[in-house]
């Protein structure tokens, strides 16, 4: 690329947590006007270069230059007067307030001169300006919470560019995202690159960052190891930078056979599903698919008594079940990945052992006392198992990857010792690698020790490479059970967004 367009230069970034080196003379250019994929294995330094840049950590030694400049960024506040600015997996909004208002919170004096109405005037005004500028299809006075997921990742890009943003990091920015809100995110990076926006892309969805980005850069172990325009790297070839060797298959290649009954589910519904139906059986893998907000999700939370069912019955091994709660589905050997690892699924403070033994603390007490050696030898050994890497099992759950992140609440319910294992969304924001594990270990689950497995997900490749049978939602009803053998990806989404079903008059 040409070096007079060179935005941002990262030179020689070192960064140590104790004894632990995470990054080793990491270099990172950004042009203007281009998207730069930043790609890695979980555990690769990717997040932790990111927090540099943005201002939440300081790096030990090397150079920032912005505009040929050096400069220091010790805080996200410094961050952002340099421009820079980030848009978080997790959404930063307030739900009651209306897009203007959000954008421009916290900046009210600025705009306003002090005066509360004038600010809201000037902020309404502001972001009609902007929402021009960047040909953004929204309501500037439409409520947060009354927005998709989609719409709300529009609003955070708006408030990063009402800052007069430079550099503007994107963190897995379209993993809640449907096909049609992806496609409209990338009309606006479009436009955001014609404004000499610079950009850092951090996905996981290879496909993603064949079409959207210019350049890539690959980290390993904390080190650059390959780097080059988009058009010289294969996704092969990003696979085996990523992992350091080649992966011959993403998907296990077991063939399963499927054992006795162990789930039944006849007509349940709510105000969401509409007369669900299946069976699963020992050793089988069911992928339940459909695009984001199908009910896909919501079959597996009313099985695990989450949500309520309003009609219809589930049976577990042939038995009438009454589940009202977890506590009632754990009783019956179900357990629960929920695709929201960090709210539901994990308590970030504390370490990946304390996390394991919370749903079987009954095995790691007595008379209210913690085994503790018991508890560790336990972790230790789900740690190897999983291969889930992290400095010590002590070590806050918060610092972890995605991918570790996910190992650990696996590990949480294997300990309960499960018949059933439903996941949502189980790789979602998940790099390759992991991804390759996490589906050797699924397979071995059905396979070796005759698990009955439920996944939904809205990831038609992840979904037919793991799956033996497919059930399809739309609108909250399953509308087409299909076979993996006769499974493709242009099969499912024709039933997922509609297409089939309509036309044929289902």
């Amino acid at each position: 690329m040409n070096k007079s367009e060179e935005l941002l230069l990262l030179k020689g970034i070192n960064k140590k947590f104790g004894p632990v080196q995470i990054l080793y003379d990491v270099d990172l250019s950004i042009y203007k006007g281009k998207v730069h994929a930043l790609m890695g294995s979980n555990g690769a330094g990717k997040s932790t270069l990111m927090k540099i840049i943005a201002g939440d950590y300081t790096l030990d030694s090397g150079t920032i230059h912005l505009d040929n400049q050096l400069i220091n960024i010790n805080s996200p506040g410094e961050a952002k007067s340099h421009g820079i600015s980030v848009i978080h997996q997790e959404l930063n909004l307030v739900k009651e307030l209306t897009v203007s208002e959000n954008i421009y919170l916290g900046k009210e004096l600025t705009i306003g001169f002090g005066n509360f109405i004038n600010s809201k005037k000037k902020a309404l005004s502001k972001t009609k300006e902007i929402i021009n500028k960047y040909n953004i299809q929204l309501d500037p006075l439409k409520k947060v919470k009354d927005l998709s997921i989609g719409e709300q990742q529009l609003v955070e890009i708006l408030k990063a560019v009402s800052e007069e943003s430079k550099v503007l990091i994107m963190d897995e920015p379209t993993a809640a995202l449907s096909a049609e809100e992806t496609k409209q995110l990338f009309k606006v990076i479009t436009s955001l690159k014609s404004k000499g926006i610079g950009i850092i892309y951090i996905s996981h969805r290879l496909d993603e960052i064949q079409e959207i980005c210019d350049y890539v850069y690959i980290l390993r172990d904390g080190r650059n190891v390959s780097e080059g325009l988009i058009n010289h790297f294969s996704n092969e070839r990003i696979i085996e930078e990523m992992v350091g060797s080649q992966i011959d298959n993403i998907f296990p290649s077991s063939d399963r056979k499927k054992g006795d009954e162990l789930l039944r589910v006849e007509k349940i519904q709510n105000n969401i599903l509409r007369s669900i139906s299946f069976s699963l059986y020992e050793g089988e893998i069911i992928g339940i698919f459909g695009l984001i907000g199908a009910g896909q999700s919501e079959i597996l939370n009313v099985l695990f008594g989450t949500k309520k069912k309003a009609d219809g019955n589930i049976y577990v091994k042939n038995k009438l079940a009454k589940i009202s709660s977890p506590i009632d589905a754990k009783k019956l050997g179900l357990a629960y990945v929920t695709e929201n690892r960090k709210e539901e699924g994990l308590l970030l403070e504390l370490g990946s052992e304390e996390n394991m033994v919370l749903p079987s603390m009954g095995k790691f007490s007595s008379l209210g006392i913690k085994k503790q050696s018991l508890i560790k030898k336990v972790a230790n050994d789900y740690k190897e198992t999983l291969k889930i890497k992290l400095a010590s099992i002590s070590q806050p759950v918060k610092n972890l990857s995605g991918g570790n992140q996910q190992k650990v609440i696996l590990g949480k319910w294997l300990l309960t010792g499960p018949e059933i294992i439903l996941l949502s969304e189980p790789t979602r924001g998940i790099d390759v690698g992991a991804r390759v594990e996490i589906y050797k270990l699924l397979d071995q689950l059905a396979n070796e020790s005759r698990k009955g497995i439920i996944m939904a997900s809205s990831d038609a490749d992840e979904v037919i490479g793991v799956s033996d049978r497919i059930f399809v939602v739309f609108e909250g009803e399953i509308i087409a059970e299909i076979d993996k053998s006769e499974a493709t990806r242009e099969r499912l989404m024709e039933f997922a967004s509609g297409a089939k079903y309509l036309k044929e008059g289902v």
